[in-house]
């Protein structure tokens, strides 16, 4: 099965390299896995009075919302993008050290993120 990934492609130039994510909805916060099992907390994701899903992000204060908890995590991951996520995983510890969250039946959606947004450019870091 082939996974949604966040960001559009020009069909002049290489594909981006991609890195899988999931992301889940539990106990009201909004945690992501990266591809070595590490699992961190990004936020605030809860079910609203009037049926809608809306996030905080607690490092950069994004806010927003959907209809479903998926769209809720999809809408989040398209708009913070792949190096403020990457970031995260090194900045924040493995939520699993301080309170192993209840993953299992949470709801879930798998993303790959192009690690190159199209109006980023790549920087040559040799000397």
């Amino acid at each position: 099965m082939d996974l949604p990934h966040m960001a559009q492609q020009d069909r002049n130039q290489p594909a981006a390299p991609q890195a899988r994510f999931t992301f889940h909805a539990a106990e009201g916060r909004l945690y992501a896995r990266n591809g070595d099992g590490k699992i961190i907390d990004l936020g605030k994701l809860a079910r609203q009075p009037d049926g809608s899903w809306h996030y905080l992000l607690d490092g950069n204060k994004l806010a927003g919302g959907a209809p479903s908890p998926e769209a809720a995590m999809a809408d989040a991951a398209s708009r913070m993008g792949f190096l403020y996520l990457d970031g995260q995983f090194t900045a924040v510890a493995d939520a699993r050290e301080h309170h192993a969250p209840r993953l299992d039946d949470a709801p879930a959606i798998e993303l790959a993120i192009d690690e190159l947004q199209a109006r980023e450019r790549m920087e040559d870091a040799r000397v």
